[in-house]
């Protein structure tokens, strides 16, 4: 079957309404609230305890939640409302957490650990990020102290740019990749699936049914995975841990063997790999288990006998030699790979464009204009937003680092965003997932030979946006006028400010974090060493990362996907195919078994008992409520930490 027709049959198979409404009202301002002062701080707690998020879990859960109380109020929520209340969720719990990574909590520890004083980086820190080392905010441990207001300015600007990215640039990529190359965006019918459950469930739809078994395999998975590890740490101060968290490690098992040598094995414990496999499309998770699995299993052994893997050692567990894999040989192949995505979706593009001018007016502007009620705005102005604000980005930058070059800010901000946001909102939808070229901001930090550490703190204009093209997918499939997601942005972004202060502030209060979290405590001295390691490229000429940047291996890379392209082409066979190794080879080798396993038990037997029909049917509506019922189980488990952390810090 020729690549459109594979498109289009996957896109008539989702459904998509002809009819749109809106779905912002009182309901949408309530459920905002909720998530914000009730929802965000078990998600900052969970993080810090578990290394996960509530997410999407989290959004689920708020879902039913509202869904009860209409009942009690002898109203309901119509699917628009349900969904606007799905992305208000997931945007409030989205900022909350983004504020962590870019200031505040983690900033106080790094600019005080150990890895900051030894790579003398702690005191050329600039204000902006965070206070000065011997400030008296840290020793009264408090957030809200006035030498962290800078930081505070800068980091409300960030979120609003990564809003308005979503709004500008990910939307005229939604344009591009679904209205005109008309891909499938695999993932985006499991929110839109679920949502229309939920919304069915008072006349016991099938749909209801089918969530409501996915619900009870989520909880009881997510009692085993997340509510024990939980608890017992609360009843016996010490976390069991049933289940490995997040994989069971063999490669010091077998690497004595010679044809384990190099190999990162590991196999996930996620159940929820297993519904993705069920999800997305056969020919990607085979794809993407053959180039994530497979390749590293035959040619890691291989690139390691001929001198090519230099940095593997014996006795390096799975992160240890994934990292110096990645920077001996797959990180350099990934970028090829990457690159030629890019081509082959401009390529595809343009003969799609092509096509149209070739028809008649009537016929091109048909394929061309959006569906009549969708909410859309003209692709030449969300263009010409997105210029403003990036252009202000440049600008903000420029005054902070005066002497770094613009011309790089520029790049980052009008070539390389756009073209890898691109290249991410069609693997999206492709494949499901997206994929990114790493160390790209650390190389143009090092080659342009500035020096200080501020530019790494700095808001430089860069980001991908390509998730953005999904999320407006999953707002077509279920009905929602765009303009309603517009107006519920406007009512997030303050509310996650003000939630994340106060709840980063509360658990800064009554503990000094990481001290007292588990994965905190293991993982950030990690990350710190690591984060000042690369920033003293900058200050002592380490350019550690121009060893991992292989010419040779890049253009390998991308020669292997502009061949095996045509090449599937023309024998006929699946070109999902090419996207899915590109994504294995970026991605976690550990997720490629539960995925491969859930895409093989529902082609060979799941299809077969149910029907192909039904069975596409069931599977974004099964995982939609595996993740509602592990969540449910993951907030009270996560609820009671938090609550046995606050009352133990209470002097009586």
């Amino acid at each position: 079957m020729a690549q459109a027709e594979d498109y289009l049959r996957l896109r008539e198979e989702q459904g998509a309404p002809t009819e749109f409404a809106e779905g912002f009202g009182i309901k949408a301002i309530l459920a905002a609230l909720f998530v914000a002062f009730i929802v965000t701080p078990g998600s900052m707690f969970m993080w810090l305890m578990l290394g996960q998020q509530l997410g999407v879990p989290a959004v689920w859960v708020t879902l039913i939640i509202f869904m009860e109380v209409a009942k009690r109020c002898r109203t309901k929520l119509t699917r628009q409302e349900m969904f606007v209340i799905w992305s208000i969720t997931w945007g409030v719990l989205g900022a909350a957490v983004m504020s962590q990574g870019f200031t505040f909590i983690w900033m106080q520890y790094f600019i005080r650990s150990d890895a900051a004083s030894q790579f003398e980086i702690a005191n050329q820190i600039p204000f902006w990020r965070s206070p000065p080392p011997g400030s008296a905010a840290y020793a009264a441990r408090n957030l809200l102290h006035r030498d962290w207001w800078p930081a505070l300015g800068l980091m409300a600007v960030m979120i609003l740019w990564s809003r308005l990215s979503f709004f500008s640039l990910g939307y005229a990529l939604f344009r591009m990749t679904s209205d005109v190359e008309k891909l499938p965006f695999p993932l985006a019918p499991i929110t839109a699936k679920g949502v229309t459950a939920l919304a069915e469930s008072e006349e016991e739809t099938w749909r209801w049914r089918c969530f409501t078994i996915g619900s009870t395999l989520g909880a009881a998975f997510g009692l085993l995975y997340v509510a024990i590890p939980v608890l017992s740490g609360v009843l016996l101060n010490k976390s069991l841990y049933l289940i490995q968290v997040p994989f069971y490690d063999f490669t010091k098992q077998l690497q004595d063997l010679p044809w384990f040598r190099a190999v990162p094995l590991a196999v996930g414990t996620d159940l929820s790999g297993v519904l993705w496999g069920f999800v997305l499309p056969f020919w990607v998770v085979v794809g993407s288990f053959v180039a994530g699995v497979l390749g590293r299993l035959i040619m890691n052994p291989i690139l390691y006998s001929h001198g090519v893997l230099k940095m593997w050692e014996p006795g390096m567990d799975y992160i240890q030699t994934t990292l110096a894999n990645q920077f001996d040989f797959w990180l350099s192949f990934g970028i090829g790979t990457a690159i030629a995505v890019a081509i082959l979706g401009f390529y595809t593009a343009i003969r799609q464009l092509s096509r149209a001018r070739g028809q008649g007016k009537r016929e091109r502007a048909k394929m061309l204009a959006p569906p009549k009620g969708r909410g859309d705005v003209p692709v030449s102005i969300a263009l010409l937003f997105y210029v403003a604000k990036t252009s202000w980005m440049i600008l903000l930058c420029h005054m902070l680092v005066p002497k770094f070059p613009i011309w790089i800010l520029v790049g980052f901000g009008f070539i390389y965003t756009p073209l890898m946001s691109y290249v991410s909102a069609r693997l999206n939808g492709l494949t499901g997932h997206s994929v990114g070229i790493p160390y790209v901001r650390e190389a143009a930090f090092v080659l342009s030979g500035y020096k200080g550490v501020d530019i790494w703190f700095a808001p430089v204009p860069m980001g991908d946006a390509g998730q953005g093209a999904r999320h407006f997918r999953e707002i077509e499939l279920t009905g929602t006028k765009f303009t309603s997601i517009f107006k519920a942005q406007l009512v997030v972004m303050p509310l996650a400010l003000v939630a994340s202060l106060l709840f980063w502030a509360f658990l800064y209060k009554i503990s000094d974090i990481p001290e007292d979290y588990p994965f905190a405590m293991r993982f950030w001295p990690r990350d710190a060493t690591v984060r000042a390691f690369w920033m003293t490229a900058t200050t002592t000429g380490n350019a550690f990362f121009l060893k991992a940047i292989k010419m040779k291996v890049i253009g390998a890379g991308a020669a292997y996907g502009l061949i095996l392209y045509p090449l599937l082409r023309v024998i006929g066979a699946p070109t999902l195919f090419v996207y899915g190794t590109i994504q294995g080879i970026v991605g976690d080798p550990a997720m490629g078994f539960p995925m491969f396993a859930g895409a093989m038990l529902g082609r060979f037997y799941m299809r077969k008992f149910f029907g192909q029909a039904q069975w596409r049917e069931y599977t974004p509506i099964l995982a939609a409520g595996f993740a509602c019922g592990m969540g449910l189980v993951g907030m009270a488990a996560v609820a009671a930490r938090l609550i046995d952390k606050a009352v133990t810090m209470i002097p009586f």
